[in-house]
């Protein structure tokens, strides 16, 4: 009768294309994968911006109900893209990495998103930045005494 013995090796190399799951890392394997994860999270609003200017650009300076929509749209979208940091975040929390740089990278892409919309609306004289567009806080001044030449003829 024929028999086969198969030896099990544990020191044998995964195949290529194989990738371990995060259970099965050990140590230093599962805190790159960790930080690369977290990069990639934080690099992701960074992607957006040129569509959002390109978009914008496309929209023209004309004020009309369809710019007035899309500003809408990228200002909203800036917003909750903040707003929703810590939900970003929320699986890698406790895995034995700090996650303060990577937040920071992703606040300043929201922040950069934000700006560029904030841009758009100054361009368009919808945000109120120039001195001109405060003029009727300044107090009017009253005059109290009035000059009339007199003159002798």
């Amino acid at each position: 009768m024929w028999e086969i013995k198969i030896k099990r090796e544990k020191s044998l190399p995964d195949p290529v294309g194989y990738k371990k799951a995060y259970d099965d890392c050990q140590g230093q394997e599962l805190r790159d994968d960790l930080e690369k994860k977290a990069m990639g999270i934080a690099k992701g609003g960074f992607g957006n911006i040129f569509m959002i200017m390109f978009t914008l650009y496309m929209t023209g300076n004309m004020m009309n109900i369809f710019t007035i929509v899309i500003i809408g749209q990228f200002l909203w979208q800036a917003i909750s893209t903040i707003a929703k940091m810590d939900q970003a975040f929320s699986a890698l929390e406790n895995r034995g990495i700090s996650l303060f740089l990577y937040k920071l990278i992703y606040l300043s892409a929201g922040l950069l998103q934000l700006g560029v919309v904030l841009y758009k609306l100054y361009n368009i004289g919808l945000l109120p930045l120039n001195s001109a567009d405060w003029i009727d806080l300044v107090p009017l001044h009253h005059q109290e005494e009035i000059v009339v030449p007199y003159s002798y003829n």
